[in-house]
Formats: structure tokens, sequence, C-alpha cells
């Protein structure tokens, strides 16, 4: 999701504000693209519920199987896209192809097909990935420390856009009920991307309302220590809230795990968002994509519940 407004992705880092400046009145221009930046989190948030809202009321598992191709196939073409050198995108089709055919096999049990290795099908995956590269890359001369890194580069996007967002659909496939012995696992990935929303909305909110003390500004100058407050307040907020409402279809979730877990997943997920920050920055991009204008793509929707699902997935296999 879109962390910092244009204005400050087009600083050097050297134009970031030291610690002991005196606080500025922020500009007209500031406000407008605050409200903007506001705007496209609050918008990124309602499609993402809408998509689970939509998959939640027909309970069809090939529904959340398309959702999930969809936003991690345009997350991983988003991705190689952000590369300006076109070598780093010399694997790119490989990539596609090894993940949808993750895909495919991730959700074989779904559709009734069982194996063995299925259970080892991250680290297949990946050593698939790495031996088609491989492949590729003989056909071309070495380029010294740029050959590794065009490697490394795909390695890592198959991982980020891929491996770690397909703990979503690992969270629905899981066996949770509630009292009655009702499949629940969809008031599960409620809770997570509640949580996880509501973190950035408060770390906005906060952040523009009273932020001064800047977390890491090399790395997103828009971060403050207060807006990170109001990331975990929100976080513990929305956790009690769902905790309420929806109690009794997430019985795993005690009120001291409603706590303890909210804050879990507001440091991880105010760590996704600083992650594409890292990504976006390096590569000199504003937004990771133009699926929606003002709001950027794929990567910008799903940045912190990449960090969040794996988390929340260790959390429940632990307590289920």
């Amino acid at each position: 999701m879109p962390d910092e407004p244009a204005a400050e992705l087009n600083e050097s880092p050297a134009k970031a504000p030291a610690e002991n400046e005196p606080n500025v009145a922020p500009s007209p221009a500031d406000t407008g693209a605050k409200r903007r930046a506001f705007k496209s989190r609050l918008i990124s948030t309602i499609i993402l519920i809408t998509l689970l809202a939509v998959a939640f009321t027909f309970s069809q598992t090939w529904i959340y199987s398309f959702f999930f191709a969809i936003l991690s196939i345009g997350a991983l073409i988003e991705y190689f896209g952000l590369f300006p050198i076109r070598g780093f995108r010399r694997f790119r089709w490989q990539t596609y192809g090894v993940s949808v055919a993750y895909i495919i096999f991730l959700f074989g049990p779904v559709w009734g097909f069982e194996a063995n290795w299925l259970s080892e099908l991250d680290g297949l995956a990946v050593a698939l990935l790495v031996t088609l590269v491989v492949l590729e890359r003989l056909r071309s001369p070495i380029e010294g420390f740029r050959t590794l890194d065009e490697i490394a580069a795909t390695i890592f996007g198959f991982i980020y856009c891929v491996l770690l967002f397909a703990f979503i659909p690992k969270i629905l496939m899981l066996p949770l009920t509630n009292e009655v012995g009702e499949s629940t696992t969809h008031y599960y990935l409620i809770y997570l991307i509640a949580v996880t929303k509501l973190t950035d909305m408060g770390a906005y909110l906060v952040g523009s309302l009273i932020g001064r003390d800047k977390m890491v500004p090399h790395v997103s100058p828009g971060k403050t220590w207060q807006g990170f407050g109001g990331a975990i307040a929100f976080a513990v907020a929305g956790s009690f809230t769902l905790y309420f409402a929806i109690g009794d279809q997430i019985p795993i979730i005690t009120p001291i795990h409603a706590g303890v877990l909210a804050i879990l997943l507001a440091l991880v997920a105010v760590l996704g968002d600083l992650a594409e920050s890292i990504l976006k920055r390096s590569l000199e991009a504003k937004d990771s994509g133009a699926l929606m204008p003002g709001i950027g793509g794929f990567l910008d929707l799903i940045d912190s519940i990449i960090f969040t699902a794996p988390l929340f997935y260790i959390y429940l296999l632990i307590f289920k």
C-alpha cells in the first residue's frame, strides 16, 4: 500500500529531515498529499474486505483460489516491472510458470489430489525455479556480480510475492471449527485482514495528526513513532472488537490472545509496509503498479498481509 506521498519519494535520502530540526507547518501541497494517501489506504482496505466478503458469502474454494492466484501473480508481475534494467526481468517467465504450477498444487488437497511430496511443495518450487534460472543463465555471458544480483532478485520475488502470500490459502485449509463443529476458517481470515488493515490505518491517521519523531527516514520519511503507536492502538482496538463481535466463531482467540496477537500482528504489519518501502525506494518507484489511480497495484494492496499471514498461520498451528 502506498506509504508516502509522491513528494517524499522524489527526495533523495540526504534531504530527509534531521532529528533536531524544528517542526515546520505542513504546506497545502503536503496536506493534499496526505489526504490522497489516506483515500488510497481507505479504498484499498475496502477492496480487500469486499473481495473477502464475496468469497465468504459464496464459500466456494474456487473463488478463494481465483482471488489468491490473481493477487499473487499480479504482485509478481508488478515486482518485475519495478526493475528499470531489463536483465533483472530476464527470468520472469520461468518464475511465472513455477508460480502457476505452485498455486495449482497448493490447492491440490482441496480438489482431491493428495500426495506425500505436497508437504514439501514450497522447497520443491524454489528448487525448480533455481534450476530453471541456472539453465537459462547458461545461454548468456557472465556479467560479474550483476549475474548473481539478477538471480537473487528473481528468487526473492518468488518468495516475497508468492510463497509468503501463500499462507493465506494455507490458513483457509486448516481444520478450524467452532464449538458445534462448523468450519469457521473464514472468520479467522476476516480477523487477520481486519487487524492488519486497521494497523495500517492507525499508523497513518495518528502519524498525520501528531507525528513528529521519524522512525526510519532513510526508508520511509512519512513513518513516525507516534504513528507506530497509533498502529498498535488501532490493532488492539480492532482485535477486541472482533473478539466481542464474532468470538464464538474464533474460539482459539481468547481475550489474552486478542491482546497479544494484536500487538504481534501490528509489529509485523508495520515491518511489511516498510519492506515494500525499501523495495520501491531502492528502485525509485512511486507505486508498485497502476491498478487503481492513487492506490497503486497488487503489491500495494497486500504488502502488510504478506508478512502477517505467516505469523498468524503459525499462531493457529500452535493453539488450534
